[in-house]
């Protein structure tokens, strides 16, 4: 790579880690003022401090930040390195949490000892896991990966048992949304499509096993088949749906919500993104899409002129981590998908959530960092050796 070209990828990816980071932050300003406005009430009745929930997301929004800054530091050979180390321990978070979980699905962990109300997901350290083990072991095995028995198959399993462990929670939702971040990094990664396809046929049985087991699992099915049939199982939706059309195109005002007046449960978590459409119309919602789109273009960029296999398969996988997740949440809110509990990433309430996808924007600019750094220490050693020649 010449002196000019080496050059320019340095200043691209270092041009590209900036938008993403300021995104990020964008989208988490957004976060803390919706939870604010549509918890408020909640908060009130519930708890008798209408700013509970920001003083708790405002706490996680701190140490999210320095977790991102931290993790942009590390280099990404060490990610290579304890990838598999990373996957065994999610696969043992997993397991402690189908025996010890807390909560209505089983799907959050406490610390013995603690007595702060601090609780872990495992499904969202689990995810970020999983893009990292992908992004070594596509690296590693790229020569083997289009034979199916010796190359993917392994690596499917692996995926597969995380994809059951969380299913089992149960989380249904969170199983699909990995499965798919899956075969974005299989598909990016080289495996033959042919393969893909049998994975994910595979994967609609298993979905369709889940169901048939679940029974609130075919309800909220029914409920989106049939709304008029449950209307009671589709409330939330209904709501939500409410909401976004009470905005019209400049909304009603930040605070002048009538969903957060407890007609939608919840507000402040899996459907926030209705009390954008509310308070600030079409306009707002059209913002938030704007942003996770220009977060996407951003994120694959760095992907793209990384000029490296794997950091170009973790700023891959982790872009479509966060972008599945907002794709997904955005459109159970709007009623184009059945509800699957899954978060808007940077904007709903939650701990683990905000702290899992702050981490991957911290290795996302880690990729950049590390690029940009290798483009100016190749430069570097080509002087040295033109000065002593």
């Amino acid at each position: 790579m010449d002196a000019e070209r080496r050059g320019l990828l340095m200043v691209a990816v270092q041009r590209d880690s900036m938008p993403v980071l300021l995104i990020c932050l964008v989208l988490v300003g957004i976060g803390l003022v919706m939870v604010y406005s549509s918890s408020s009430v909640l908060a009130a009745v519930r708890f008798g401090d209408s700013s509970l929930f920001l003083k708790k997301q405002s706490i996680r929004v701190l140490i999210g930040i320095t977790l991102m800054l931290g993790l942009a530091q590390v280099p990404m050979h060490w990610w290579a390195r304890f990838s598999r180390l990373i996957m065994l321990l999610a696969f043992f978070l997993l397991l402690l949490v189908l025996a010890w979980g807390q909560g209505p699905a089983q799907r959050w962990l406490s610390f013995p000892g603690v007595n702060l109300g601090i609780a872990v997901q495992p499904s969202e350290f689990a995810k970020l896991a999983m893009v990292l083990y992908l992004a070594d072991v596509l690296v590693r095995k790229r020569d083997d990966i289009h034979r199916f028995r010796r190359g993917l198959l392994p690596r499917l399993l692996v995926v597969a048992c995380v994809l059951v462990l969380i299913a089992l929670q149960p989380d249904l939702g969170t199983a699909i949304a990995l499965g798919l971040i899956a075969l974005v990094m299989l598909w990016v990664g080289g495996v033959r499509l042919q393969h893909l396809v049998g994975a994910g046929l595979v994967a609609s049985l298993g979905i369709a096993l889940s169901l048939a087991t679940s029974r609130y699992q075919m309800q909220r099915l029914r409920s989106f088949v049939d709304p008029e049939g449950d209307p009671d199982g589709y409330y939330q939706v209904l709501q939500s749906l409410y909401g976004l059309g009470s905005g019209g195109f400049f909304g009603v005002g930040l605070g002048n919500s009538m969903q957060k007046e407890q007609y939608l449960p919840e507000p402040h978590t899996d459907f926030v993104f209705a009390f954008v459409g509310e308070e600030f119309g079409l306009v707002g919602t059209m913002v938030v899409l704007a942003l996770f789109a220009a977060f996407a273009f951003y994120g694959l960029r760095i992907g793209r002129e990384s000029g490296d296999a794997h950091g170009y398969l973790v700023a891959t996988g982790i872009t479509a981590m966060i972008s599945i997740y907002a794709l997904l949440n955005i459109g159970v809110a709007t009623g184009l998908l059945p509800t699957t509990g899954l978060p808007l990433p940077f904007v709903s309430y939650g701990g683990s959530s905000l702290m899992g996808n702050m981490a991957g924007v911290g290795i996302l600019l880690g990729v950049a960092r590390s690029a940009a750094a290798g483009s100016k220490r190749s430069g570097r050693n080509d002087r040295m050796v033109r000065a002593r020649r």
